[in-house]
């Protein structure tokens, strides 16, 4: 019988076996196809419609403790909650059986199917070599804004950074939920001394409290991380430490809006998706 190991790099020790190579959602049935990459607790894949070929990404949850699981379901949730064109849309989602592997362990394995990107921020400035210029990404910028502030009224993302904005032809999508903290939920199912945040990243608030401060990770942190992403692209740089206007290389208008948004005081930054948006907006009609 045909079967497709899941895993997360090259060949690890572990993997987790499931056949046949197709599965079923809410009433479709989908099949496996290429493997897109991996993070710390899913992998994910091409699959196909069985039935009219429409190619998705599949995203499998394979760290099967409780905590992850209930955080991966609180993921879905979003993704059928929130729409924005710049946010990654809900497909499908269902659970598969599978076996993990060398224990030959039975597991059910849950999974998020969605739209497929082309390749992440990231991809796109390794690859070309060269940022993007900025009639090309100020209108990403507002829209991707304004899509943090349609997820802001459910939860604060905690994990933007260049790898987590996605590119589906000429559009920027924020996308991977797996680490949001969804308001009124109770536990937000992370550890006191869990680190909560990417590397590189972090909102200094993320920073300190993962140094056994008492921070508060808010929405402001969430357009800290935004607005470095932000940064970088106009710059190619990372805007560590004290940033000056001297170190600005993109539109000049832009500059007061992102010093704010990458300031170390949380108070001094706009409050949400939303006003950074705005913000945005009011800089580029300035013009």
């Amino acid at each position: 019988m045909t079967h497709i190991d899941l895993y997360f790099s090259s060949r690890p020790r572990n993997s987790w076996r499931i056949a046949p190579s197709f599965f079923s959602g809410k009433g479709r049935e989908y099949e496996i196809g290429d493997r897109l990459g991996a993070g710390g607790n899913a992998v994910v894949y091409e699959c196909i419609d069985r039935i009219d070929g429409d190619t998705y990404a599949v995203k499998f949850q394979l760290i099967l403790s409780e905590k992850r699981k209930q955080r991966f379901t609180k993921e879905i949730e979003l993704h059928q909650q929130l729409t924005h064109s710049q946010l990654m849309s809900y497909v499908d989602h269902g659970e598969i059986r599978g076996i993990q592997m060398p224990e030959k362990k039975d597991v059910i394995i849950p999974f998020l199917i969605m739209p497929i990107a082309d390749k992440n921020l990231r991809d796109v400035i390794k690859t070309d070599g060269q940022m993007p210029l900025p009639e090309e990404y100020i209108a990403q910028f507002k829209g991707l804004a304004e899509a943090l502030g349609v997820l802001h009224q459910k939860a604060v993302h905690r994990d933007i950074k260049p790898e987590n904005i996605l590119v589906k032809g000429e559009t920027w999508l924020l996308s991977d939920f797996g680490l949001c903290e969804v308001f009124g939920s109770g536990d937000d199912l992370t550890s006191a001394d869990e680190v909560i945040g990417p590397r590189y990243w972090m909102s200094p608030e993320a920073i300190n409290k993962a140094v056994g401060n008492t921070d508060a990770i808010s929405k402001r942190s969430d357009v800290f991380q935004l607005g470095s992403v932000f940064w970088f692209v106009a710059t190619g740089r990372h805007p560590s430490g004290n940033v000056t206007e001297t170190d600005w290389t993109g539109p000049k208008n832009l500059f007061p809006v992102l010093v704010n948004a990458l300031s170390h005081n949380q108070a001094q930054r706009p409050a949400d998706g939303v006003e950074l948006a705005k913000l945005i907006d009011a800089a580029v009609m300035a013009r």
